[in-house]
C-alpha cells in the first residue's frame, strides 16, 4: 500500500479510537487496515467485564457522527456482531459475547439494520 493510502487510513481509524476511548478506555481493539475501503476496527468486549450501557453510549455517539449498523447474531460462535459504518470512515466491527449454542450451527439470523438509540 502505498505511504499516503496508507496514512489516510491510519487517520481515519484514530479519529475512530478516539471516539471509542472517550467512552470505553479499557475495551480491547484491533486495526486492519487492510480492510474496506477504509479499513475496519475491531473492538472486542469479549472478558471486558464492561457494562452494555458503556456499548449503547459508545453507539449512540457513533450514530450521532454518521455511522449505521447491522446486527448479526451468531449463536453457534456466542456473539453478536454489530457493525458501522460511514461514508469516508473507517468500518467499525463491535463484538459482544452471549450464550454459545453449540446446537444452533444453522440458526445464525440474517444481518439486520439496528439502532442503539432504540436500545
Amino acid at each position: 500500500m502505498k505511504a499516503r493510502s496508507l496514512r489516510h487510513r491510519i487517520e481515519k481509524a484514530s479519529k475512530l479510537l478516539v471516539i471509542i476511548q472517550k467512552h470505553i478506555p479499557d475495551v480491547d481493539c484491533r486495526l486492519d487496515e487492510d480492510k474496506g475501503d477504509n479499513g475496519h476496527v475491531v473492538v472486542d468486549f469479549t472478558g471486558s467485564g464492561v457494562s452494555r450501557s458503556k456499548m449503547v453510549a459508545l453507539g449512540k455517539d457513533l450514530e450521532g457522527k454518521g455511522y449505521r449498523f447491522l446486527e448479526k447474531k451468531s449463536p453457534w460462535l456466542g456473539q453478536i456482531t454489530y457493525q458501522g459504518k460511514a461514508d469516508e470512515k473507517s468500518t467499525i466491527i463491535i463484538t459482544l459475547p452471549i450464550t454459545k449454542d453449540r446446537l444452533g450451527i444453522n440458526e445464525d439470523a440474517p444481518e439486520r439494520p439496528y439502532s442503539f438509540a432504540n436500545a
